[in-house]
């Protein structure tokens, strides 16, 4: 097929626009934690910070309400959105599975910059636990790192679109302390059957590590929302 055979099926590619470039900040700022769940997003607040107009706001929550990163709340207007017990049951339960699958395709990796790349990571999970931007950047950096030794576009592609599940809950400015330890030991675990190269060691503690996640979050929003129920009750 020559060029002119071609003509008219194909559209001219539109410079990508601010409200792209909103939409990409808001999201981020979502799922890092800056705008944590239940903030109130004022579009008139977000044009004058982000120094742009209102209409590129507009459609970049449009968007994030899609996503349901941001929700609905009555008469307050726009949120950041509150992840539920089911968001968070049927995102895990995905991952899992995910996670299990580029630990598994991690281990036939012939990149050993890579390699290097998740041990740095894993030796700053476990010197900064108690720092909690430096914990959050380095497990963030050691899950990429696997899903980039999977080589597998869509392992990825999927995996990125889970990624609120992972850098807005997992944070040790919200999990345990008894999590967080029993969550550096996981990732050791995980390294170690990847270095080693064995693909049913490492795809089944990857898979146990987002369990035990899971479990723990899941425990831990049952807790909140028990409280806030009560507080209700008694208020």
């Amino acid at each position: 097929m020559d060029h002119m055979s071609i003509k008219g099926i194909l559209k001219p590619v539109a410079v990508s626009n601010t409200a792209d470039e909103v939409y990409r900040r808001l999201r981020q700022a979502i799922t890092d934690g800056d705008l944590p769940p239940g903030m109130r997003l004022v579009e008139s607040t977000l044009a004058r910070n982000m120094q742009v107009s209102r209409t590129p706001v507009r459609e970049a929550l449009q968007r994030l309400l899609i996503e349901q990163f941001v929700s609905a709340d009555g008469s307050r207007g726009l949120i950041v959105a509150r992840l539920s017990l089911d968001n968070v049951k049927h995102a895990y339960t995905l991952r899992a599975v995910l996670e299990g699958l580029a630990a598994r395709l991690a281990t036939e990796h012939s990149r050993p910059d890579l390699l290097i790349r998740l041990d740095m990571s894993l030796r700053v999970i476990e010197k900064a636990s108690q720092d909690a931007d430096d914990f959050d950047v380095a497990h963030s950096l050691f899950h990429d790192t696997i899903a980039e030794m999977a080589n597998n576009p869509y392992v990825i592609q999927t995996l990125n679109g889970l990624e609120a599940f992972r850098t807005r809950m997992v944070s040790l400015d919200w999990v345990s302390h008894e999590r967080v330890a029993a969550s550096i030991l996981e990732h050791r675990l995980i390294f170690e059957a990847i270095e080693q190269r064995n693909p049913d060691l490492a795809e089944e503690r990857a898979k146990r590590h987002v369990y035990n996640t899971r479990n723990g979050l899941l425990r831990r929003l049952s807790v909140d929302t028990d409280s806030k129920a009560e507080d209700h009750h008694t208020s």
